[in-house]
């Protein structure tokens, strides 16, 4: 592949290589660009990837995230995704909960004593 670049990861079992094959799979790089090689000296794995120069820096966050921290970030994009898409869904859920924070301060009478509340 002329130009391209190589971003490397070491891992200690080969779950965790092949967990990290499937952030890059599902982060839009080609399975045929990556390559798991289990090191001779101990028992573990190198992953590399050869890819474009400017995706250099996405390969290395996506081989070097742990999976909880990947499945967070990626529910999070989602929900900015879905707030993009649906801006008046996201308006209306900013009035509501504007609306309870206000109903929630207590608030005081004109006497000065805060109003309870009957209940």
């Amino acid at each position: 592949m002329p130009h391209t670049s190589i971003a490397t990861g070491s891992f200690p079992s080969r779950k965790e290589a092949n967990q990290a094959v499937q952030r890059l799979v599902a982060g839009g790089f080609a399975r045929n660009s990556i390559a798991v090689h289990e090191r001779e000296d101990d028992d573990g794995y190198d992953l590399e990837i050869h890819t474009r120069r400017e995706n250099l820096r996405r390969a290395e966050r996506l081989i070097h995230d742990s999976a909880p921290l990947y499945v967070v970030r990626e529910k999070a994009s989602d929900v900015v995704h879905s707030a993009r898409s649906y801006p008046l869904v996201l308006l209306g859920a900013g009035i509501l909960t504007g609306f309870l924070i206000y109903n929630l301060i207590p608030r005081e009478t004109s006497s000065g004593h805060r109003k309870r509340r009957r209940g």
